[in-house]
């Protein structure tokens, strides 16, 4: 009878453990879609405020609240025990957690500037939506550069 309460007692310590994990490779599988979303998105607006692709001001509208929306959702992920020290299928590095502060703000003026895109989108021409998108993609890349691990 001692051993059986050994063994159930093992066995319901282990499960928070699996819990977690799962939820850490959840949150990871999340954020990544959302990046992967954003990256879809802009990429084709970065083509069109380029010249090297058609510019089409209905879709660049349509890419550009895309965008915006998005630019909100990953940063729900980005919880404890998601790093890339801890998770291989992750590229954050651990100063996400550490300088959260400055990632915030990161995050901030992303949404920010995506917003101001949007507005400039609806009204706006080419020419005035580079400027406006090199800000977008300005702020993805400082992220990038500080809190992502390299390739």
């Amino acid at each position: 009878m001692n051993k059986a309460w050994v063994v159930a007692a093992v066995l319901m310590a282990a499960v928070p453990a699996w819990a977690v994990a799962g939820a850490a490779d959840d949150a990871i599988e999340f954020r990544q879609g959302i990046f992967r979303a954003l990256e879809w998105n802009l990429s084709e607006m970065g083509a069109m405020v380029q010249g090297r692709k058609p510019f089409d001001s209905a879709r660049f509208v349509k890419q550009a609240e895309r965008v915006e929306q998005l630019s909100r959702m990953p940063w729900e992920g980005f919880v404890e025990g998601t790093d890339g020290s801890m998770q291989p299928s992750s590229r954050a590095r651990g100063e996400v957690w550490y300088q959260n502060e400055q990632f915030n703000h990161l995050m901030d003026e992303l949404g920010a500037r995506s917003s101001a895109l949007v507005e400039a989108a609806q009204s706006g021409e080419r020419d005035e939506l580079r400027p406006l998108f090199g800000r977008v993609a300005q702020t993805c890349k400082r992220c990038h550069d500080r809190y992502r691990e390299r390739d």
